[in-house]
């Protein structure tokens, strides 16, 4: 098991995180969710060791997390200049096998990968880093943001190779779509600008997207409220 316990991180006197305690369960597919700027980018850099853990603990396997366990996909992936595809996926990966997975889901996934990533979309740079990194054979796996830009077809298959190749890794999933999460996570954390954080599981999935319906509701009532009755500019 992947554990967070009592993490609490800051920039300057803005907290961001607030003794913050999840878990995560190997060869499970865990959701993270919550508006812009509650932390979850934060968390997953911590994570990884981007930034430097101020308090708390993160375990995997009751031993502290190293960085050589976990795999960070960004959402916004960094590429080197004059480099083709396939050479990106030769420097991230480590055996054989990896490559081979790689080369696969970057077919897959309809990405030219003799061509220089210089000339790849938004999208396309996200599906090589996603075909690259989730062919890693790591214990853990986060993917922020791994549908950004990419298109329909690519996401149901991006969707179907987490869904069906996790095996015995963890995956931690976010996303601002909420049913491209609850469509293949087992559980989902929550959380909120107030430091509060709510799990869900498949079984209660419904509820989370209640609460989330209603709170948007909630704000465009008062939006039109506040805007009133559109008035035409055109009637004579």
């Amino acid at each position: 098991m992947l554990e967070i316990k009592n993490i609490t991180y800051s920039f300057g006197q803005h907290k961001i995180l607030d003794k913050l305690n999840l878990s995560f369960d190997i060869g499970k597919v865990v959701g993270v969710v919550g508006s812009n700027g509650v932390g979850k980018t934060t968390l997953f850099r911590i994570m990884c060791q981007i930034y430097s853990l101020q308090s708390g603990s993160i375990t995997l396997f009751g031993k502290k997390l190293i960085p050589t366990d976990i795999v960070f996909m960004p959402t916004e992936p960094f590429f080197y200049p004059f480099m083709k595809g396939s050479e990106y996926i030769k420097i991230v990966v480590n055996t054989k096998n990896e490559l081979e997975k790689a080369n696969l889901y970057g077919k897959i996934l309809d990405l030219p990968l003799n061509d220089l990533v210089d000339n790849y979309s938004t999208g396309m740079r996200k599906k090589l880093a996603f075909s690259a990194l989730f062919a890693l054979n790591k214990p853990a796996i986060i993917l922020d943001e791994p549908y950004n830009g990419v298109d329909l077809d690519s996401n149901e298959i991006i969707k179907h190779l987490i869904r069906t190749q996790t095996g015995d890794r963890t995956v931690i999933l976010s996303s601002h779509i909420l049913s491209t999460i609850t469509d293949i996570c087992h559980s989902v954390y929550h959380l909120t600008e107030n430091h509060e954080v709510s799990y869900y599981s498949q079984d209660h999935f419904r509820e989370l997207e209640e609460y989330l319906s209603n709170a948007t509701k909630s704000k465009l009532k008062q939006l039109d409220t506040s805007i009133g009755e559109p008035k035409s500019e055109f009637q004579q």
